[in-house]
């Protein structure tokens, strides 16, 4: 094939605007157009014939500066490379930032409900703003033919939004590289000897600023000539200066602004340990992080998102828990008490850096992609091992409804009862699993109301470690609940016994990565609440709940009114038959709003609330209720049978009995 003619839309805010993304572009640039014939546009076109180009790759970050090459991207789709999976703050800046509040609920809506409803009355029921936990990705991925990322967390984050084209996850790139820091250490005052701890970049909160001065302040009682270096623009919601004047500590803690990048370098040699926690993390990789690794110095960041993938040896990992600074000032102390420790660290990175990341390495990869992509081929780049795949993920690309229709069939005897039950939810069972996230060997996934059909392909085909079962019955029980394949292959996993809305969980706080609520909600009697209280309680934080119920808003429920009969799906009483026990009805069937009300009151981020089929059906197609609703000019969005959502476990204020479910 002839060289790939490819252009990039990258954006180079002036100082002290300047982001790392920009200094990121310019890094690769230098390579990449050693490979390609690239042209760069620092800004949007007026004119430009895209046609002409094989590739058009966007960098766009969570920064309004970015916006200019969001809308572009929008209207001329390409290849979107992502630097962490969320783009509120570019979006909130686009819209709500400029007084364009019912902008911004369209385009919340459009991330929950994955369309544009055009029901101005929905807006009303969503808080303004969202927490900035809540991702925004979900239209840019409409609207992009491939993307890039830089770890395999962020690659699951892509796929949580139902993302399914190609995905190249692209090392974040760095150069190995020795500076002289003794000009630097000089200019702060910084004797040759004496512990020098490092804070760079933004200083927004989730950098963890105040724990890591809290902690360093505690690190004083023990190297009392120890300084702190925090270096980059200050953020609004992190008084530093405050924190400085308060502790009386202005001789040892040095606060630089906006740093040239060949000071910001120097500054990073001169320290002998660079901090770099994230906490919440949108899966970004961080470009300091990466530049320190060059320069073989030792960096000691969140046992969390992407930073659980780089090697055991190259860093010091710590859980962003209530333990946090205790362990973090312990980990100074460790690795002070020896410098040779930190070296061996440092140049470890450094040696990781050379054989992975450099640049050279990662315009190649780039270079690949954009062929492939001009080709209209899958790129076969390597992938980046994860020490342990994280909760936030999803479910694989590759397991479409048929693929995983045709594994759950293998677990079904045609013969037995439970064969219609699978025909009537097959849909549902292979929509459901696309959406649960990919597990590891550390995960545990929970499936509530456990019929033994979907749970093999939760070790199978998603990689989950331990499968375990939930079901009605007497609170302490525990079965073992087995199944064998036509084909001979047998599973088994433990299921316990209790009443999910009346009775305590019998699981630890935090135990689960994933939680599974298929077909339950809907049979509840009583408090609903207990259930997802209990739900978020044994949740990791980022955990994913699963949920899937009916749809009382349908277009088949709306067809049942219409006709005069009940617009439930399973209304009627049951009869307990000889030797059995009666099965619950549906107490109360929900809307998709009041699904995503239930969500966010529980303390959960909702990710997605959609509506599709269960599976075959004898009954009438209810289309013929679509001219009535459009004639009537009421909503005709989220229509189908069932309702399936996704809300991932946040420290969001909970409501224990909302009055939309329980009254006043």
């Amino acid at each position: 094939m002839h060289e790939p003619r490819i252009t990039r839309g990258d954006v180079y805010p002036p100082p002290p605007g300047a982001t790392g993304t920009a200094e990121y572009a310019r890094e690769l640039i230098g390579e990449l157009e050693k490979l390609v014939n690239l042209q760069v546009f620092e800004s949007v076109p007026k004119r430009v014939n895209w046609k002409a180009f094989d590739a058009v790759i966007y960098q766009i970050a969570n920064n309004p500066h970015h916006a200019a090459f969001y809308e572009r991207a929008l209207d001329h789709p390409g290849i979107a490379v992502l630097h962490e999976v969320n783009l509120h703050d570019l979006i909130k800046g686009q819209t709500l930032n400029r007084g364009g509040e019912r902008a911004y609920l369209n385009e919340v809506m459009y991330e929950v409900f994955g369309q544009d409803i055009g029901d101005p009355d929905r807006g009303g029921l969503f808080d303004v703003p969202q927490p900035r936990t809540f991702t925004m990705l979900r239209r840019l991925l409409d609207h992009s033919e491939r993307c890039i990322v830089h770890s395999g967390y962020a690659e699951r984050g892509l796929r949580a939004k139902g993302f399914r084209k190609p995905v190249a996850a692209i090392p974040h790139g760095s150069s190995v590289r020795s500076l002289d820091a003794r000009p630097y250490r000089k200019a702060l005052g910084v004797e040759p000897n004496a512990p020098l701890i490092g804070l760079f970049g933004y200083q927004r909160p989730d950098k963890r600023e105040l724990e890591c001065f809290r902690t360093f302040e505690r690190l004083l009682g023990s190297y009392p000539s120890a300084h702190l270096l925090i270096a980059g623009e200050p953020h609004p919601e992190v008084p530093v200066k405050e924190w400085i004047l308060q502790s009386g500590l202005e001789r040892q803690v040095h606060m630089l602004g906006f740093q040239k990048m060949e000071d910001y370098d120097g500054c990073l040699a001169a320290c002998d340990i660079i901090l770099n926690l994230r906490h919440p993390t949108f899966g970004e990789t961080s470009g300091t992080m990466m530049r320190a690794f060059g320069l073989a110095k030792t960096v000691i960041v969140s046992d969390a998102g992407a930073s659980r993938e780089l090697p055991d040896d190259v860093c010091i990992r710590i859980p962003p828990d209530g333990y946090e600074k205790t362990v973090l000032v312990e980990c100074m102390k460790w690795l002070l008490e020896s410098p040779s420790r930190m070296e061996e660290i440092g140049s470890r990175a450094q040696q990781w850096v050379g054989d992975r990341c450099t640049w050279p390495k990662v315009a190649g990869m780039y270079a690949a992609f954009a062929k492939a992509a001009a080709d209209g081929v899958e790129a076969n780049l390597h992938r980046p091992r994860s020490s342990a795949p994280d909760a936030g993920a999803t479910g694989n690309p590759g397991l479409t409804p048929e693929a995983i229709g045709a594994y759950l069939r293998r677990w079904i005897d045609p013969a037995v009862e439970s064969a219609d039950y699978f025909r009537t939810h097959s849909l549902r069972l292979a929509h459901t699993l696309q959406r649960v996230p990919l597990g590891g060997a550390e995960d545990r996934v929970l499936e509530m109301g456990c019929y033994l059909q979907i749970t093999p392909a939760l070790r199978n085909l998603l990689g989950y470690g331990e499968v375990r079962g939930a079901y009605l019955g007497n609170s302490g029980e525990v079965v073992k609940g087995s199944v064998v394949a036509t084909d001979g292959e047998a599973f088994e996993c433990f299921i316990d016994l209790f009443n999910a809305e009346l009775n305590p969980f019998p699981y630890q706080d935090e135990y689960f990565s994933t939680v599974l609520c298929c077909e339950l909600l809907e049979h509840l009697e009583h408090d609903p609440m207990h259930m997802m209280s209990e739900i978020y309680r044994i949740l990791k934080p980022g955990g994913v709940l699963l949920l899937t119920t009916p749809n009382i808003a349908s277009l088949r429920a709306i067809g049942q009114v219409l006709r005069g009969a009940h617009p439930a799906s399973f209304r009627r009483y049951t009869r307990i038959k000889p030797g059995g026990r009666a099965e619950p009805g549906h107490s109360r069937e929900y809307t998709p709003d009041e699904i995503r009300l239930l969500l966010a009151d529980s303390g959960f981020i909702v990710l997605s609330v959609e509506t599709g089929p269960y599976g075959e059906t004898a009954l009438e197609d209810p289309r013929w209720v679509l001219p009535v609703l459009e004639n009537l000019n009421r909503p005709t969005a989220l229509r189908g049978d069932c309702i399936f959502a996704a809300g991932r476990r946040e420290s969001l204020p909970r409501k224990r009995f909302p009055v939309w479910l329980y009254g006043e």
